[in-house]
């Protein structure tokens, strides 16, 4: 006979207390193999539920492995090694994953930053946080998008729960190419890929391309994400330094010449992590240089659509007629993170190879969700948004740069003054030695420390500040922290 009662406050279905106190008996010995249990109906009958929730308990001990089941049998315990507990689990493994795993994954596990791994969900309550960029999911217009989620289902129907063409959702590619269109670059949906944001973009360009022993040419500092995807896939980073017009191209001009160059990355707009964006001379340089030398050219325009102010100027790959140039552009830094479309626009034979290895990489995209963006687009929800978002991030970037002069001296720091995007870079003067997390935290306000965005040892302290997830109020309030912050150090000094 089996006795026990069900708990009808714990807030655990019967069906799992039923299947965990049988296990508990069985683990113990009280119930041993080759027993038999109740039928469901004689067990239901004993507990006074359903016999459907005695089935799914003894479903569930089946899966686990302590009973055998037959139709029309009562079940049968059986011989069952145990599972380790989850403190067990703890315990450290049996392998050694330095040994087993390969070493250019073992390098890039020791040696990637740790904030690169861990995201961070939200600042500590009281914080003040300008580390991470991500959009402000206040502004996000979830009604439309739910609409259009709804109506991607009713007019696609099942055909968007099997697999989809590697390349991407045909509508969304097409809904991409008419926005690119708008910036003045002329592509058709077959040269574009979808991608799952724009940190997928870049790996898989960096997988068709990498060739260890190679050598990328990116900005110093760049963004920092790229720089352990380099490392593991074997190439060699040449540090260009990023001056107040852009990349150094007198630099990259040299070392072009002094031996071949394998690909030059590069963020033109809003540059990450600066903010900093170069006029049309600059890029009409750049593309110069890599046509003559034979580059290919990645265009990262994580932020072309958050141009808010001054002059316009046109994207590298508006200018590129040999198609040298292979741009990446993302929804994520416009609409919300966890949205991960991106894409990639370059000739037609180098998105076929990128879909064959993205295909033997992940089989296929996730359609649903581009089928909904692609409505998003088509009814002219995205343009809304976008104008939205420029009136707010146009007054959020004039906020902050107003905070910035009256709290910090100039004396302590300089600060680019970007004209659209999200990012301001600090670079302190020299001070005494100081733990600037530390001092940054005595003030419950965080920021991106700037030797993250560098492949070797940078000159000088530097701080990124995202105002993207951040209203007027705390743009405000998390600038006088700084300067509190700031103030320890240099009065200090003084």
């Amino acid at each position: 006979m089996i006795l026990f009662e069900l708990d009808e406050n714990c807030g655990k279905p019967k069906s799992r207390q039923i299947s965990d106190l049988l296990a508990d008996r069985m683990k113990t010995g009280l119930l041993k193999p080759g027993d038999r249990l109740p039928s469901t109906r004689k067990l239901a009958d004993l507990l006074r539920v359903h016999r459907s929730t005695v089935a799914l308990a003894y479903q569930t001990l089946w899966s686990l492995g302590f009973v055998d089941l037959q139709r029309g049998s009562a079940p049968v315990v059986r011989s069952r090694a145990p599972l380790p507990e989850a403190s067990e689990r703890e315990r450290e493994s049996a392998l050694d994953w330095d040994r087993v795993s390969s070493p250019a994954t073992g390098d890039l596990y020791r040696h990637a930053p740790l904030r690169t791994v861990q995201r961070s969900p939200s600042p500590p309550r009281g914080w003040i946080s300008f580390e991470y960029l991500r959009m402000d999911p206040r502004l996000f217009p979830m009604e439309h998008f739910r609409t259009c989620l709804g109506r991607a289902f009713r007019e696609e129907g099942t055909s968007l729960l099997g697999y989809g063409d590697p390349r991407g959702h045909e509508g969304l590619r097409e809904a991409i190419a008419a926005r690119m269109g708008t910036h003045g670059i002329s592509v058709t949906a077959d040269e574009i890929l979808i991608t799952n944001g724009a940190q997928h973009a870049l790996d898989l360009v960096l997988r068709m391309m990498a060739e260890p022993g190679k050598t990328v040419a990116v900005e110093s500092p760049t963004y920092g994400d790229i720089l352990p995807l380099l490392r593991h896939y074997g190439l060699n980073i040449a540090e260009i330094p990023l001056k107040e017009d852009g990349m150094d191209l007198d630099t990259l001009e040299n070392i072009c010449r002094k031996g071949p160059l394998h690909l030059v990355y590069t963020m033109p707009n809003f540059q990450n992590p600066t903010g900093i964006t170069t006029d049309q001379p600059h890029r009409e340089r750049l593309l110069d240089i890599c046509s003559r030398f034979g580059v290919p050219l990645l265009e990262d325009a994580f932020e072309e659509e958050m141009k808010y102010s001054g002059r316009v100027v046109l994207p590298v790959k508006s200018m590129d007629t040999g198609h040298r140039v292979i741009y990446c552009g993302t929804f994520s830094k416009v609409l919300f993170p966890g949205a991960r479309v991106g894409w990639l626009a370059a000739h037609p034979e180098c998105i076929r190879r990128l879909a064959v290895l993205r295909r033997y990489g992940e089989l296929s995209p996730p359609v649903l969700l581009q089928a909904a963006l692609a409505r998003f687009c088509s009814e002219g929800h995205f343009e809304r948004h976008i104008s939205r978002m420029h009136r707010v991030y146009r007054k959020r970037m004039q906020t902050a740069l107003a905070a910035l002069k009256r709290s910090i001296s100039p004396e302590w720091a300089a600060w680019t003054r970007p004209d659209g995007g999200y990012l301001i870079w600090l670079s302190m003067a020299p001070s005494p030695p100081a733990d600037w997390e530390d001092i940054l935290a005595s003030e419950k306000v965080s920021a991106a420390p700037g030797y993250t965005f560098y492949s070797s040892e940078p000159t000088g302290v530097h701080f990124r500040l995202s105002i993207s997830s951040l209203d007027e109020e705390e743009i405000e309030e998390g600038i006088r922290r700084l300067g509190r912050a700031f103030g320890k150090v240099y009065e200090r000094k003084g």
